[in-house]
């Protein structure tokens, strides 16, 4: 298996929610330290796209800058793939508290020679998805005219996973649920502390 760097994106404007959802509780840390650890399980080295470097203090990964703020995701993802040293990396957004480290590197296994391994469910999921490094290139360009990440995808080779696939290193799916709303961060944290209460040793 190729060796795969991690690139956490975390410079979104959490509109919906209406507050920074990558410094939101999330058990005994953020949301962003908690996607984060989940990312390191598979990755590495893992680093951090946010709008500024002072963003997240004491964050014990880099954090890198966009180099225009307000571009989107799409100019996150050039800045993390051009900033690691890795061939390939998985890119998460720090708004998936469930991201399955497995599914990480079941992504890397079968990149083979694409651009792009990205899963599909109802429909492409880039946000938790491996590149190949080289794809920054494209990505910057991109990113300066204004495109999405689906003209991204229609550019690259991709190598398109679906669920079937998928749920062999994640049954559930989990990965791809998102912390958009108040209701999202509310039912990931019920389903956090349920998590917590599975894997808690049973008393003697």
């Amino acid at each position: 298996m190729e060796r795969a760097a991690g690139v956490v994106l975390a410079g979104g404007r959490s509109r919906r929610i209406g507050t920074d959802k990558a410094r939101l509780p999330f058990g005994d840390t953020t949301l962003l330290r908690h996607v984060v650890r989940r990312v390191a399980a598979a990755c590495a080295p893992v680093c951090v796209v946010a709008s500024s470097s002072d963003a997240y203090p004491k964050l014990g990964v880099p954090v890198v800058t966009d180099r225009v703020p307000g571009r989107g995701p799409l100019e996150g993802l050039a800045v993390g793939l051009r900033h690691v040293p890795t061939p390939c990396a998985a890119v998460v957004a720090c708004d998936l508290p469930f991201v399955n480290p497995a599914l990480l590197r079941g992504l890397v296994t079968r990149l083979g020679t694409a651009d792009a391994a990205v899963p599909y469910t109802d429909r492409p999921q880039p946000l938790c998805a491996v590149y190949r490094r080289e794809v920054f290139h494209l990505a910057a360009t991109l990113a300066e005219e204004g495109a999405s990440l689906q003209e991204l995808l229609r550019r690259l080779r991709v190598r398109f996973l679906g669920p079937e696939a998928l749920r062999a290193w994640d049954p559930d799916l989990a990965s791809f649920w998102n912390v958009n709303t108040p209701e999202d961060y509310a039912r990931a944290v019920e389903a956090l502390a349920r998590e917590g209460q599975r894997t808690r040793p049973s008393p003697l």
